[in-house]
């Protein structure tokens, strides 16, 4: 048997909830001590599920769209970082204390936040070295320019922090969510349970409530 969805579960408990507000089924309901008040609160329940089954969709959203960011972002500075990079170790190849102060003897890094920080240092050092750069200028790599990609490389680490919360913001959501759901299918099966003995002998008000009888 195929695995209930979300959206299976939540229209299941829907059905099973509000339809058991049927006259004819809550007469049945309320003589095995379901009434009103207690329907109240599983249509209470339901309710801020969805909410937050809605807020969980939401935080995920934005966590995407955070990340999308970021890393359209990144695409752009890494590019302008790898050319200049590039450019530099080609015109000071052979001056290697000025390749010691700009850190190119340093090995490649992978985790993210070390490479903006390796990224962000060596535009430091770069922007310290004013001969260097008025060889880099013939080339067409102006001062503004390196200015303007350690911003871009600067701008990442807020772009990858809001990112991080968005990621904390979602996974918060679903675990509220989560909770919620157990909440409801608790409530739901204790319904279900009570419901299929007060309507054992109304097997057509049994699926009203969406509960399935064998023929």
């Amino acid at each position: 048997m195929a695995t209930k969805t979300l959206t299976d579960k939540l229209e299941s408990s829907r059905v099973l909830i509000f339809n058991s507000r049927d006259a004819e089924v809550a007469a049945l309901l309320d003589s095995m001590g379901i009434d009103t008040a207690y329907i109240d609160e599983g249509e209470a329940l339901y309710n801020e599920t969805i909410t937050l089954v809605d807020q969980q969709k939401k935080e995920y959203q934005e966590q995407n769209l955070a990340y999308d960011k970021f890393y359209v972002e990144k695409d752009t500075a890494e590019a302008n970082y790898k050319r200049t990079l590039k450019l530099v170790k080609v015109l000071s190849r052979s001056d290697n204390d000025l390749q010691n102060r700009l850190g190119l003897q340093n090995g490649k890094v992978y985790a993210i936040e070390q490479w903006i920080e390796g990224a962000t240092d060596f535009y430091n050092r770069l922007l310290n070295e004013s001969d260097f750069l008025t060889k880099l200028e013939k080339f067409k790599v102006t001062t503004d320019q390196l200015n303007a990609e350690k911003t871009a490389i600067d701008n990442l680490k807020e772009l990858r922090n809001q990112a991080v919360v968005e990621k904390g913001q979602a996974q918060e959501a679903t675990r509220l969510r989560n909770e919620k759901l157990d909440e409801l299918d608790d409530y739901c099966t204790e319904l279900k349970a009570v419901a299929e003995i007060a309507l054992e002998e109304k097997p057509q008000l049994l699926e009203k409530i969406g509960v399935v009888v064998p023929s």
